[in-house]
């Protein structure tokens, strides 16, 4: 295979052996550098003299093109985790232009340290244009070894932060604690059970915000990780995840924005090129967390995560209208990056009644790119150890179904690029719209019943309401012949509904 510039860094030569993979053709194919004008990622296909051409203004612009030039020529689609789709071959016809409707689009994982599954998941997502993969501190301590060559041969930029104050203080401080310890407790968070770590290691947004000797240590601590690996390219940092009202939300949010500021100074002062951002988010379903009213315009960027939103409409319920335009508020206020933090794939929130959202991750990402917003994030949580270990969730696989959502997710981040008509049949795809109508409703019910959730089956107030929601969806599963790729999912599901309905009823 030849190629018209020498190759000079590992991801070039990836992209080099990615096309050896996958090309069987005969016409020899070039990789051109050009200014596009545009983004890293921005990149062109063309035929022309008896040749293939691919141009784009950075190593990772070639590797996306080689990925769309495979599917174009070879009809190699990569959306599943564990196997290739074969769609028609169509072929390059004129000038291709790949362009990406935002400049951040990647994977967040907080508590996962399942290694195969996230080199998985590093694999697909370059393959469909995502750009980022996003760790907790702790977490990328436990995976960093096993995963650093996959990312830097991919050229995909890592943000460390999360949820990861007290793992951090406890380091900065010369506390033996390990990455696994800070995992598991953060996976014992979710259903409110103490580890020894956090039992240890608890702390308060408040007090931290006023200890600067503390606030000092954790910040030279995190300059330290930026030294060490040059794939770091942001810092998101988030206090924890419990809720402030008033007065105190206030104070909090202006102290936490500072913080934020004075890491952005110390890796600059080191001369480093790392982003900073803080999160506005409703911890513990706190609007004064969200939205900004009189809050004055940080200097680094926003991560922007809402909690809670129904998923079977836009922004258009009281509570959703309201968030709606505490990020329009945002977005009005800074010419600062801002990105959308959702949960497309978060088995938490969502649950494991785990609806497809295909349709309104199309509508979320169109509405997003009119606002004006930089990036989207979509957070990946698996399925927790309490529920899984139940009877009824043994042939549950997570990792699959999430990537459903995941792989619409990444690719409608792109100009143009289709996924529903290559990955459903047409009979799947009115299923999958039943699904997402009936379902998508379940994230407004968990917010609701915060923080338990419809599968815990703890509201009886609501009892007549979920037993609807659950019956139709039944009734959808019953009148369908599911098949591949939603067969299994489809079974899992009605499974989790029998038995999430039999607790309703109970009540």
């Amino acid at each position: 295979m030849n190629t018209s510039v020498k190759i000079q860094n590992e991801i070039e030569q990836f992209a080099l052996t990615e096309l050896n993979n996958y090309y069987a053709g005969e016409k020899p194919v070039h990789f051109e550098y050009v200014d596009t004008g545009l983004t890293d990622d921005h990149f062109e296909m063309i035929q022309q003299d008896n040749q293939y051409v691919i141009r784009g203004n950075s190593s990772r612009a070639i590797l996306y093109g080689v990925y769309r030039f495979i599917e174009k020529v070879e009809g190699i689609l990569f959306l599943d985790l564990k196997k290739q789709h074969t769609i028609e071959a169509v072929g390059v016809e004129g000038i291709y232009v790949g362009k990406p409707k935002f400049t951040r689009r990647g994977n967040v994982f907080e508590t996962i340290d399942d290694v195969p599954f996230l080199k998985s998941m590093l694999d697909v997502g370059t393959k469909n244009g995502l750009n980022e993969v996003f760790f907790t501190f702790f977490l990328w301590d436990e995976v960093k070894d096993a995963l650093t060559d996959d990312i830097r041969k991919r050229g995909i930029e890592v943000t460390l932060g999360g949820h990861s104050l007290r793992y951090l203080i406890a380091k900065a401080r010369g506390l033996q604690v390990t990455g696994k310890a800070a995992v598991d407790g953060a996976v014992n968070d979710l259903i409110g059970e103490e580890t020894e770590f956090t039992t240890a290691h608890a702390i308060k947004n408040h007090d931290f915000l006023q200890d600067e000797q503390v606030q000092q240590q954790v910040i030279e601590l995190i300059v330290s990780y930026c030294e060490n690996e040059p794939a770091i390219r942001r810092i998101s940092l988030w206090p924890e995840d419990v809720g402030a009202k008033e007065e105190e939300a206030v104070q909090f949010l202006t102290r936490y924005i500072s913080f934020t500021e004075k890491i952005q100074q110390a890796l600059q002062q080191a001369g480093l090129q790392v982003d900073v951002e803080h999160i506005v988010y409703n911890a513990g379903l706190s609007w004064e967390m969200l939205e900004r009213k009189q809050q004055r315009v940080s200097t680094t960027d926003i991560l922007y995560a809402y909690w809670g939103r129904d998923y079977t409409k836009s922004y258009e319920s009281e509570r959703d209208v309201r968030a709606w335009q505490s990020l329009d508020d945002w977005r009005q206020a800074t010419e600062k990056s801002i990105t959308v933090f959702e949960y497309y794939s978060d088995h938490f929130m969502l649950s494991e009644l785990f609806p497809l959202l295909f349709k309104q991750i199309a509508v979320d990402v169109d509405r997003y790119q009119e606002l004006g917003c930089d990036g989207m994030v979509n957070l990946v949580v698996p399925v927790h150890k309490v529920a899984k270990a139940q009877a009824h969730m043994e042939n549950y696989d997570y990792q699959q179904y999430q990537q459903l959502n995941n792989s619409v997710f990444a690719r409608s981040l792109w100009e143009g690029l289709e996924t529903i008509p290559y990955l459903l049949s047409e009979s799947m795809q009115q299923f999958a719209q039943q699904i997402e109508h009936q379902l998508g409703q379940n994230s407004q019910f968990n917010a609701k019943f915060f923080p338990s959730r419809v599968v815990e089956a703890k509201n009886p107030e609501a009892k007549s309401e979920v037993i609807q929601m659950l019956t139709a969806v039944e009734q959808v599963i019953e009148q369908a012949s599911p098949e591949a790729p939603l067969q299994h999912y489809a079974q899992a599901l009605k499974e989790v509904v029998r038995v999430t309905k039999e607790r309703w009823e109970a009540l």
